[in-house]
């Protein structure tokens, strides 16, 4: 009985300050004086509420054992601003203390939320530059293809399908399975080649097991289609391009070449989305691992 009288008061306190005082005025920023005010009136309402229970426990004390000496008033003030000045700091400072901590704790996760949040962001409105890109350089092979009245326009049509169908299909997950941007990558290179023809010099080499691995989807095509927009088509003679794939462990080594002009003209930046994408992605997907 007495445990629990002594205890209340300072419960009543620490819960108070807790979820009274710190979430309505300290966070908050309210004025400076009026929390003191108010802090200040909080603290008579447990004084007193404190010398109630030292009553009530005394008047407890007396009932177990008559004759037990009853304490003074000026004791009982002495009593109670000990435990006011003692047992109140110590468990409202404990109570303060984890609750700044999980409030810091909370912080901080809806910081990393937001970053995330906005990184995924970031990462779609990337991804959504790179389909029409992408695209429009591939349908203007196409286009080129069916304005010559090509042959080999039908299979262009069916690998552009195949392309397709992995972009819409695939493509929205943060992660894909490496053999398939691979194959995405075989597909757009053999684009090139038939429309290039036998003027066009090719080399792609994979090596390593790709099986069983995710990278981020179409975050390697940006390059191969450079290396032809760029390069090889700039070439009137001999245009040539060398792929080289290597996949060790958990690392993947990419290594392309293209022929250029001799004078070769610099690509303005002005609309140039390719390789600037492939940097943000590359920084928001694997920071300092790439």
């Amino acid at each position: 009985f007495n445990s629990t009288l002594s205890f209340l008061p300072s419960l009543a306190f620490a819960y108070t300050i807790i979820y009274f005082v710190l979430p309505k005025y300290y966070f908050n920023k309210k004025n400076t004086i009026n929390t003191m005010l108010l802090f200040a009136g909080i603290l008579a309402l447990i004084l007193l509420s404190t010398y109630l229970f030292g009553v009530l426990m005394e008047w407890n004390n007396k009932r177990l054992n008559p004759a037990r000496p009853i304490q003074n008033p000026a004791g009982k003030i002495k009593t109670t601003i000990s435990v006011i000045l003692f047992s109140f700091p110590i468990m409202a400072g404990f109570a303060v203390i984890i609750k700044m901590m999980k409030r810091s704790w909370l912080k901080q996760q809806e910081t990393l939320q937001v970053a995330r949040e906005k990184a995924k962001a970031e990462l779609q409105l990337l991804k959504s530059q790179i389909h029409p890109h992408f695209l429009f350089n591939t349908l203007n092979n196409v286009y080129f293809l069916t304005l010559t009245a090509s042959q080999k326009a039908p299979e262009m049509l069916e690998k552009l399908t195949d392309m397709l169908r992995y972009i819409l299909n695939e493509c929205n997950r943060s992660y894909v399975p490496l053999e398939k941007e691979i194959k995405m990558i075989e597909d757009y290179m053999a684009l090139e080649k038939i429309r290039y023809g036998d003027r066009l010099k090719m080399e792609l080499k994979i090596k390593g097991n790709c099986k069983n691995k995710m990278i981020s989807p179409l975050l390697l095509i940006p390059l191969v289609e450079n290396s032809f927009k760029h390069g090889t088509s700039k070439m009137l003679q001999h245009p040539w391009v060398d792929l080289n794939i290597a996949i060790e462990g958990q690392y993947l080594f990419f290594l392309l070449n293209n022929s250029r002009p001799e004078e070769a003209i610099l690509p303005q930046h002005n609309g140039h989305i390719g390789l600037s994408n492939v940097k943000k992605r590359l920084q928001l997907l694997y920071p300092r691992a790439h």
